[in-house]
């Protein structure tokens, strides 16, 4: 699977994009880990495009990183955080 994954949600389209994230504070030969970012469009419309706001806890695996940006943009979706294009940054898990 590649980095960049989509998905519908209630008639929004969850697009995700995951990268692996290096700590130069990190011993060397330490396991990368990943961080994912995501644009939510309805139509052809952009009603968010951010990051988890807990990105300092980055995923062990890409698949993770997915996963847990997925789950946040259907919590934020779910909420009714955009239907009006608002940010779902009250959401923090």
């Amino acid at each position: 699977m590649g980095n960049e994954r989509s998905q519908s949600w209630k008639g929004f389209m969850i697009e995700t994009f995951a990268f692996p994230v290096r700590h130069c504070a990190l011993p060397a030969g330490w396991p990368d880990r990943y961080m994912a970012t995501v644009r939510v469009r309805r139509a052809k419309h952009t009603v968010a495009d951010w990051h988890l706001p807990r990105y300092a806890q980055h995923c062990t695996s890409m698949d993770e990183a997915h996963r847990e940006t997925v789950e946040y943009a259907i919590r934020a979706i779910n909420a009714g955080c955009l239907d009006d294009a608002g940010s779902p940054a009250h959401l923090l898990v």
